[in-house]
């Protein structure tokens, strides 16, 4: 069983957040982070969750919001 993951582009990341680079992520983050950004929602595997913990937002070419349900 997936657990459902969306990035959202953003233009104002708050002070609080904890932001992390798109090369900081775990490796199955960063091959499924193209596709997420496309989407609005998947349905992802735990490796893919884990390599996004830890971040509230990430900074690829513009800031996405991580949202994991």
């Amino acid at each position: 069983m997936g657990v459902d993951i969306s990035l959202e582009r953003v233009d104002e990341v708050p002070a609080e957040s904890r932001v992390c680079h798109y090369d900081e992520l775990g490796e199955s983050a960063k091959e499924r982070f193209p596709a997420l950004t496309d989407s609005h929602g998947a349905d992802v595997d735990g490796s893919v969750v884990d390599g996004f913990r830890g971040c509230d937002h990430v900074k690829f070419t513009d800031y996405y919001e991580v949202t994991v349900q």
